[in-house]
């Protein structure tokens, strides 16, 4: 479960529902999935076409929206939590707290806002269990969220303290988070969601937006059950809950994926390869964006791309860049062509 605002408000939209995700200790897979791709697979999934986009979800792109909308459409409900369960002045790991306030439980997790010893406000993520699976789980994030910060990925929440966590029911495994987005959130899970701004502040919050999913795909990771938080009273946001997130790694002449400890069975297929981990990551990204704002996010994708072809030091998912050019909108032929073009010179770019 991904954490909440400082109001209370869940940080996420539909996804701190996780829909299909495990829910009993029978279902948990300890085991780390990693799947190499050959040599041949690597020279090619960078070179995805516009049917092969679209084949992974569907013949259409009308297939694809069906099928992932499909996937939101079948969300849990809340899960009731316990809190009392934190001390008023409790740590976690290395990490003082105090003054928890319960926000809310999930399949997985329970989250409470805390305090910290510099007068912040942080978010805790308590596992509902102290088993290996959980912390595992949490372990997979908070690397993820490392590989993210140390990438110096814009709009990413950062882990500030990890560790056991002691609680009124026994032991459990935590996570301190950070920042809180001031005020009342809403999640930009489907763009219908997002209040119809400015053409101005559309424009700003886009470029914010693709900036964001253009370097989380460079620094190797690819989301699954992409969550955004925006601020409806200004553009800020925050990209949270990367627990179901995929990461790429250069294995040999090949790059692999790793996934979390356990899947949910709807993402299953993501976990397989590369290319499938980054097409479900580009069309999840898709989907989050309005209709109004396509022409938008595509000059956004290709100014961000054109900065990302002129570094030196690249990471490992500069192979598949060239994905964001084969995304379904409907857009004139003057930002699609910018964007094609944006997109093979950040593939062609080969660090030094």
């Amino acid at each position: 479960m991904a954490p909440l605002d400082s109001t209370g408000t869940p940080r996420v939209g539909l996804g701190n529902l996780v829909p299909g995700r495990p829910n009993g200790p029978a279902s948990l897979k300890a085991s780390r999935m990693v799947y190499q791709s050959s040599p041949k697979t690597s020279e090619t999934s960078s070179r995805l076409g516009r049917g092969e986009f679209l084949q992974f979800l569907g013949i259409s792109s009308v297939a694809a929206i069906l099928t992932v909308g499909s996937l939101r459409s079948r969300v849990r409900a809340p899960v009731p939590g316990h809190p009392n369960l934190l001390l008023s002045s409790f740590s976690c790991g290395t990490t003082p707290l105090r003054n928890p306030t319960y926000l809310g439980g999930g399949v997985q997790a329970e989250v409470f806002s805390a305090d910290t010893a510099s007068n912040g406000q942080a978010v805790v993520k308590l596992s509902r269990a102290n088993t290996d699976y959980a912390m595992h789980s949490l372990e997979h994030e908070r690397r993820v969220l490392e590989i993210l910060n140390d990438a110096k990925v814009p709009n990413i929440e950062r882990c500030i303290g990890f560790g056991e966590v002691s609680t009124t029911a026994g032991p459990r495994q935590g996570m301190v988070l950070m920042p809180c987005l001031p005020g009342r959130n809403i999640s930009v899970k489907s763009g219908c969601g997002i209040p119809k701004l400015l053409e101005s502040q559309e424009k700003d919050r886009m470029e914010r937006f693709m900036a964001t999913a253009v370097r989380i795909l460079e620094a190797g990771v690819a989301g699954v059950d992409v969550q955004v938080l925006q601020s409806p009273s200004s553009n800020d946001m925050l990209w949270i809950d990367f627990t179901e997130a995929a990461l790429l790694k250069t294995q040999g002449l090949g790059i692999s994926v790793e996934g979390p400890p356990t899947t949910c069975p709807e993402y299953e297929r993501r976990y397989k390869s590369a290319r499938d981990a980054v097409v479900g990551f580009a069309t999840e990204v898709f989907l989050m964006v309005p209709k109004r704002s396509h022409e938008h996010a595509v000059q956004a994708l290709a100014g961000e791309l054109r900065e990302l072809s002129e570094e030196r030091l690249r990471g490992v998912g500069k192979t598949f860049q060239d994905v964001w050019a084969k995304l379904p909108w409907k857009v004139g032929g003057l930002e699609t062509k910018r964007l094609e073009t944006a997109a093979r010179s950040a593939v062609g770019e080969v660090a030094a």
